[in-house]
């Protein structure tokens, strides 16, 4: 609320650019970017983000990282019958079994090749429909506000940076050090339950100004953390002077730029921006 009662609304906005690594390789982008509802405003808004693997093995991560997305959002809006203050019980099983659903569902209408099979059977010991799946192998970063309360999931690298109203920039949890290099937690893994992190957090109590959540392929584009980090503070500045609308509208520009003078790996940035809107009808 602000001083005058008024309901805290937000905005959603985001980018996803191929890398330039993987224009050279005439490879498509394997990330995934995705916000409900359309109107990208409100009081309740949820934004997810996914960054498909694309080794070899993850030929077919593009669509696992879109079906990650949709997943996602659907889950953590109305499709379920349980409550976000006890997501942490329910919400990685829900995700996790209605990803790898999506992902059979995908493939039954898609046959892998015989091509594809080749590459499956440098896998010896995985069962058969584990092997499929990590053909799709997939991240996820996903949040979603609401008026009680703002929910924080992520499975896999990539981040979620929080900034407050005075500029400060942190993150939900720690850093997880198993992360290193191109290894990463994943929803193709037989244990993605057990690995993927939720939070919920009081909205009357931790309310940051601006979230964003950020494939690797961001920060790998930095010499350090602390540079990265800066973003935060960066895009809130920019946000406040120019509005979404300014913002979107260089997004592609920035990303484009960082992948090609950093990772060169596919970026995907969403966000979500705390406003106050007048209430309908209101008078000045």
């Amino acid at each position: 609320m602000d001083l005058r009662g008024n309901p805290a609304h937000w905005r959603a906005f985001g980018c996803s650019v191929r890398g330039a690594s993987h224009r050279r390789n005439k490879l498509p982008n394997q990330d995934a970017l995705s916000w409900h509802p359309e109107t990208a405003r409100g009081a309740a808004l949820t934004v997810a983000v996914a960054d498909g693997h694309g080794s070899a093995g993850c030929f077919r991560s593009d669509a696992g990282a879109l079906l990650a997305v949709e997943v996602a959002t659907r889950m953590l809006n109305g499709d379920s019958d349980e409550t976000f203050p006890s997501a942490t019980e329910w919400l990685p099983g829900r995700i996790a079994e209605a990803w790898r659903s999506a992902v059979d569902e995908h493939l039954e209408r898609n046959p892998f090749s015989a091509q594809d099979l080749e590459k499956l059977k440098s896998r010896p010991g995985v069962a058969p429909a584990q092997r499929a799946r990590v053909a799709y192998g997939s991240t996820l970063l996903s949040v979603a506000v609401r008026p009680e309360c703002i929910l924080y999931l992520q499975l896999g690298d990539g981040d979620i940076l929080l900034v407050s109203e005075e500029g400060q920039v942190s993150r939900p949890w720690p850093l997880d050090k198993r992360l290193l290099g191109v290894e990463t937690t994943s929803l193709c893994s037989e244990n993605a339950l057990q690995e993927m992190r939720v939070l919920v957090q009081d909205g009357a109590e931790c309310r940051p100004e601006l979230v964003l959540l950020c494939t690797d392929g961001y920060a790998n584009s930095f010499r350090d953390d602390g540079g990265f980090l800066q973003i935060g503070r960066d895009v809130l500045e920019m946000l406040r002077e120019d509005g979404i609308e300014g913002v979107e509208r260089n997004l592609s520009g920035w990303l484009t730029e960082a992948s090609e003078l950093g990772s060169g790996d596919d970026i995907t940035l969403g966000g979500l921006w705390r406003t106050v809107e007048e209430p309908a009808g209101d008078v000045a």
